[in-house]
């Protein structure tokens, strides 16, 4: 078998794509976040396809996504626990209902599934920005 080298590769035309940066697992990654969307609207109802994620919910996934990727955090390999803290607002809500759309989020970018999340706490704070903040720590 004939080893190439890039340059022979080059002469031929094919190129070499820059390889993708691996970030190693870590102990501890902690991130910012935007508000979610309340769990109860997540999801809509929609006749001839049953339930499908809601117009709040998608551009929250975007956003969020784009946030995670920006911050450049790492990734936690296996069973992990979750801590979230919430800026308190005006309006009226329950902690419970941000915790389902923060994990669904974490699956693949910074967990490999959210069930094999072990334990997951979630609070309110009236100091700090606004938005939620999320550290994920190997369990």
């Amino acid at each position: 078998m004939t080893a190439w080298t890039e340059a022979d590769l080059h002469r031929r035309g094919l190129r070499i794509s820059t390889p993708v940066r691996f970030t190693p697992a870590q102990d501890v990654v902690t991130l910012r976040l935007p508000m979610p969307p309340s769990v109860n609207a997540c999801w809509a109802n929609v006749e001839g396809a049953g339930r499908v994620r809601s117009t709040a919910y998608r551009r929250w996934s975007k956003l969020a996504v784009q946030e995670v990727q920006a911050q450049r955090v790492g990734r936690v390999a296996g069973k992990f626990c979750v801590v979230i803290t919430a800026k308190r607002t005006k309006r009226k809500r329950d902690i419970d209902n941000i915790i389902k759309p923060i994990l669904d989020l974490l699956s693949g970018l910074i967990t490999a599934d959210d069930s094999e999340c072990e334990r997951v706490s979630a609070g309110w704070t009236e100091e700090g920005d606004d938005g939620v903040t999320v550290s994920v720590r190997a369990a």
